[in-house]
């Protein structure tokens, strides 16, 4: 790829910091998922987990006036041992999404989330990563059984009260539309009617066990300034989005494995310019949508 690509590249100037990311337990899940960008799995420590210090430190940085949104993620993040207090800090500021596969969530779990929902001013939103309507193309990708692991995950949220979205890489490039009518009609099987808010469709980003087991970015996928007409980058997660992990601060979610994606070691030394000289830039630009944040206004 060409040495001086940086500085032909377009870039993003974060306006404000709206959505907060947090990288609860680095790349540690309970799964190992066929196309994971991050390459997560229960074995993978190559991370540290994020500790309740720490947030409440980053917190202490940034302008809570602008913050909009809480994205707890991993890996896993019901897997963090401090899970629970974690969530009661983070929604006395604004709405909290918890982005998880779902298989930890049981009855239990939901009645004790939405108590702590119930006694709060915000919101937790569940999202839910559900890869196919059908079992046996999800479990392809995910593992065997965690289909009806995730099915019930859902059940459990709806049952109290909750309104799950979710969230669905599209990685056999199936017809948008039909892949929507999918979902719409297996989530109609559940007590709430399903809107388009409630499902999310991405593309596949082209990293870690994805570039291992499909296919990975070519040395032309990369995001130029004529390119970038046909897009919005006001959409683009790192207009109004930025990552904290156990190590620093991180320009999108899709970047938290690449150390040209680390902008800093605290929001308040992280600069808010970033070019878009990466391979998984031109997923964002191709999508022209937000690919990792929600996008409440469709």
């Amino acid at each position: 790829m060409d040495t001086n690509l940086i500085f032909q590249a377009p870039y993003v100037e974060m306006k404000n910091l709206n959505c907060l990311w947090l990288q609860l337990t680095g790349f540690t899940c309970n799964l190992k998922c066929r196309h994971c960008y991050l390459s997560c799995n229960s074995t993978n420590k190559t991370r540290s987990f994020l500790n309740l210090d720490r947030i409440r430190k980053s917190l202490e940085e940034i302008n809570k006036k602008d913050l909009e949104e809480i994205y707890l993620t991993g890996g896993e993040p019901l897997l963090h041992r401090d899970i629970n207090n974690i969530i009661r800090y983070c929604i006395k500021y604004t709405n909290v999404n918890i982005l998880t596969n779902g298989t930890l969530i049981n009855d239990k779990k939901a009645r004790f989330l939405r108590q702590v929902e119930i006694d709060s001013d915000y919101e937790i939103i569940f999202r839910i990563s559900l890869d196919h309507y059908r079992e046996n193309k999800n479990d392809e990708i995910r593992g065997k059984g965690t289909y009806k692991k995730a099915l019930n995950g859902i059940r459990s949220l709806v049952n109290n009260g909750f309104n799950p979205v979710i969230n669905a890489v599209n990685i056999w490039n199936e017809n948008e539309t039909d892949f929507k009518q999918g979902f719409f009609e297996l989530l109609a099987g559940f007590n709430f009617e399903p809107t388009e808010i409630n499902l999310k469709t991405i593309p596949p980003v082209k990293t870690g066990e994805y570039a291992r087991n499909f296919s990975s970015y070519a040395e032309n996928d990369f995001v130029t300034g004529e390119s970038i007409k046909s897009s919005n980058p006001d959409r683009f997660d790192c207009s109004n989005s930025r990552v904290l992990a156990e190590d620093g601060v991180y320009v999108c979610p899709a970047l938290v494995n690449d150390p040209r994606g680390k902008i800093g070691e605290t929001f308040s030394s992280s600069p808010d310019k970033f070019f878009l000289e990466l391979g998984p830039c031109s997923s964002c630009q191709s999508a022209n949508k937000r690919m990792f944040g929600n996008e409440w206004n469709l």
